[in-house]
């Protein structure tokens, strides 16, 4: 088995280098200090291995309402489970790499995607 190249996609955030490794897909992701990523949530759990940077990540349960907001320095492992709507804003430049084994997904949840969308304006 071996590390496939798929594509690479760069916009003011920074740049997404998109992975497969088997059933496992590893995106590799920077943003740059200042932007934000996510706005968005899964069905399925996806984990993020924040290499580089600090974040300051939010997080909310889509089911309960419940929501956390952390501010976390690199070295990390964020666990986000399903239906939990995340967004990740960069205190500095950032990089991480995402993992996940189902094909890619998401569902756009307004109030976070709103903050990544203003950030880019």
């Amino acid at each position: 088995m071996e590390l496939e190249y798929e594509k690479q996609v760069t916009d003011a955030r920074g740049t997404i280098i998109f992975l497969k490794y088997g059933d496992r897909s590893i995106n590799l992701v920077q943003i740059k200090k200042g932007f934000a990523r996510g706005g968005h949530y899964h069905t399925f759990e996806t984990r993020h291995h924040l290499i580089s940077g600090i974040i300051e990540y939010y997080e909310k349960d889509i089911n309960t309402n419940q929501e956390k907001i952390q501010t976390i320095p690199s070295p990390a492992v964020i666990i986000v489970p399903p239906m939990a709507a995340h967004l990740l804003i960069a205190k500095e430049d950032t990089v991480f790499a995402e993992e996940f084994s189902k094909d890619y997904s998401a569902v756009e949840y307004a109030p976070y995607r709103n903050i990544v969308m203003q950030k880019m304006s």
